[in-house]
């Protein structure tokens, strides 16, 4: 196998298996299994979003002449607009309803 098949095949597993740490994580916090949760979540957040940045500035630059749109490429866009919904939309709305339930508890 080439570098490029190996490196591709490399940065696919771990996009998968940093994708599903992020969403149980997400989860993990959303329900309030773990305290500690969140930190890691924050953490991880931003360490994804600088990647799928760096990657999709370097793969989608418009002074390449030629790219093929791999699965890797379609896993990765896909990802970053939910990841883009959930750190946004979804973030407030489970602020907000935290705070509802914090006003009826206390």
């Amino acid at each position: 196998m080439s570098l490029k098949t190996d490196l591709h095949t490399f940065q696919n597993n771990m996009f998968d298996l940093i994708m599903f740490i992020t969403y149980l994580l997400i989860f993990i916090s959303a329900i309030g299994i773990s305290e500690s949760a969140p930190k890691y979540l924050n953490n991880l957040d931003y360490y994804i979003r600088v990647y799928i940045c760096l990657f999709l500035i370097w793969r989608f630059n418009p002074l390449r002449k030629t790219y093929e749109f791999t699965d890797l490429d379609r896993k990765i866009t896909f990802n970053a607009g939910c990841l883009i919904l959930t750190t946004t939309a979804l973030n407030q709305y489970l602020l907000y309803f935290k705070k509802t339930v914090e006003k009826i508890i206390f």
